[in-house]
Order: C-alpha cells, then sequence, then structure tokens
C-alpha cells in the first residue's frame, strides 16, 4: 500500500506546474450505475447509465462489449448516448472603440438548453500483474462523437448611443472690449453618452454547425489487486488526444483519478474516487461569413475537480 502510495505522489509530480497556472476551476459530481453480463468465460456484455452534475451537465446510456484475448490483452466496442446541457450565456457588445460618435452598448443572452451527441469507441487494454499485488494496464481507446446540427436562440439588447457636440458663446462683459476675437469663436462643447432612443430587444436564431470529433484516448492504471482482498485502491492517468483532421494529435484534456472500489456479495462493486481533468485546448466550430464551417484551436487553463461515485453488479 505504501509503495501505491508512493507511486501515486511520483506520478502527479509533471501536474503540479499546470495546476499552478492561472485558470478556472469547477467542481462536480458523477455518480454511475453499470450491470455486467458474463455471456462466457471470456466474453461479456454491459450496460450503464451516467449522470454528470457540474456546470455543463450531462446524462449519458451506454451499451457495451469485450472479450479477453488471453490473460494480457482485452478487446472491446461501446456506444454512448450522450445528452448535454449549456447553461445561459451572456456576453457583453460595445463599439465606442470602433466609432466613439455613434455606437451601441448592449448584451447578447444565449438561454439555456439540452443538445444530443452520439458516441461510438473501440479500445483495446493491456495488462500485466507485478509482485502478485500491482495491477500495470495500459488502455487505448479511439472514440468517435457525431453531433448534428442545431438552432439555438439568442436575444440581442442594444442601446444606441451619440455624441453631442453644442457651441459655447462667450458674451463680453460691461468691462469687456467686444471687438476681443474670443468673443468672434465659439467652443465646441461635447456631451458624451447619450442615449439615441429606447433599448432594442431581439431574438434571433443562431446555426451550430454538425461536427465529428475523433479522439484517441490513452490511459495507464495502476492497481492494488489481491486475491481475497475486497478493497481495491488505484490511480489512473488519462490522455485525450485529438485525432481529427488537421490537429495533428493535439492534446486536448489529461484526466487523472485516484479512488477505490469495494467488492461485497461477489457480484456487486461499488468505487469512489476523486477525478481531476485539466482542460488543455478545444477545438470550436463556427460559419464564417461565407456560410462555410470554420475550426479555432482555444487555449484553455481550466480545471475539473470531481467526485465519482458508482455501483456495478455482475453476474
Amino acid at each position: 500500500m505504501k509503495k501505491l502510495i508512493l507511486i501515486a505522489l511520483l506520478a502527479s509530480c509533471p501536474l503540479l506546474p499546470i495546476l499552478a497556472q492561472e485558470g478556472s476551476d469547477e467542481v462536480g459530481v458523477w455518480s454511475e450505475i453499470g450491470v455486467e453480463k458474463a455471456i462466457t468465460k471470456n466474453w461479456d456484455a454491459g450496460l450503464d447509465f451516467e449522470y454528470r452534475a457540474q456546470n455543463k451537465s450531462r446524462l449519458s446510456a451506454g451499451l457495451s462489449t469485450s472479450y479477453k484475448v488471453n490473460k494480457y490483452l482485452k478487446l472491446g466496442i461501446g456506444y454512448n448516448f450522450l445528452y448535454s446541457y449549456r447553461p445561459d450565456k451572456y456576453k457583453e457588445k460595445n463599439t465606442k472603440e470602433e466609432d466613439p460618435d455613434n455606437y451601441y452598448i448592449g448584451y447578447n443572452h444565449t438561454p439555456e438548453y439540452w443538445f444530443p451527441r452520439h458516441r461510438f469507441s473501440v479500445e483495446a487494454t493491456g495488462s500485466i500483474k507485478l509482485w502478485k499485488w500491482l495491477k500495470v494496464s495500459l488502455r487505448e481507446r479511439y472514440q468517435l462523437t457525431h453531433c448534428k446540427a442545431r438552432s439555438v436562440d439568442k436575444l440581442k439588447v442594444r442601446q444606441a448611443y451619440t455624441t453631442k457636440v453644442d457651441m459655447l458663446w462667450l458674451e463680453p462683459g460691461p468691462d469687456d472690449d467686444p471687438f476681443d476675437p474670443k468673443f468672434w469663436e465659439a467652443t465646441p462643447v461635447y456631451n458624451y453618452d447619450v442615449p439615441d432612443g429606447e433599448p432594442t430587444e431581439t431574438w434571433e436564431s443562431e446555426l451550430k454547425p454538425a461536427f465529428t470529433d475523433q479522439v484517441l484516448r490513452s490511459r495507464i492504471k495502476l492497481e492494488f489487486d489481491k486475491k481475497r482482498n475486497p478493497f481495491s485502491p488505484f490511480i489512473s492517468a488519462e490522455f485525450h488526444n485529438s485525432v481529427s483532421k488537421g490537429d495533428h494529435m493535439l492534446l486536448q484534456k489529461i484526466r487523472t483519478a485516484a479512488g477505490v472500489s469495494y467488492k461485497f456479495r461477489k457480484h456487486n462493486e461499488v468505487s469512489l474516487a476523486y477525478i481531476l481533468t485539466l482542460d488543455m485546448y478545444d477545438v470550436e466550430f463556427n460559419y464564417d461569413l461565407s456560410n462555410n464551417i470554420t475550426r479555432d484551436v482555444v487555449r484553455l487553463h481550466d480545471r475539473m475537480h470531481a467526485i465519482n461515485v458508482s455501483y456495478k453488479y455482475s453476474f
């Protein structure tokens, strides 16, 4: 057990510079429940459901099957239906720097909405046991996620402003010379930020383009696995690399986990883990002025802290 803790500390050292970077932090709870059926000695199939309670919540249901080629290699395929939530979003708009004399100030508001995605995956897992208690596994998973085009309503609120100029004329006093040139010219007085009419509100439909995302997920996992011991502490690290056209193995995420699983009454298993996800890069799909789909790579520094609770019944 002490060796496993030491390995976990050493494995986390490369992540310290990333954790020290600026960025946003989010906390969530991920819950899973699954059923697994052994069809033959080496072939099984499973059904699982998951809910991620976080800012961008997600519901998912999945079907999977796997075949154990030998004691070192296991192959699997799966399908997941994802139903994702996007919270309402505000974006400020201000054109004063572009035209300080006639400009508008306002915001765009996109209400919350849900949208579906479809995910397919194939994977190969190689594993080996060391010192009769440490199970080391490496999993390579290729996943393809497809999202159909969708229309999203957006509210645009605008308040127009203008800059008015008033001419100020000086009037000579009883002791002033009325022929002094300063009384012949008017001095402009600028009156900034004068509202021009009432605020306007307009609803528009924004078309989100369809996209297909392809990712190679590489995970290494260390697990305490000793016979007749129901507790299995584990740690893992997973790297999400985009293999979509033009991305060239772009590192999108690093996901680490540390937890423990407990088996009881032969068929039941519960697990509790802490999961840290580091969002490195993301790819945004949009329409340009020519109505062509554009792909923009966005640099991120976001961190997701999640508590994962799961239950699985095997028979």
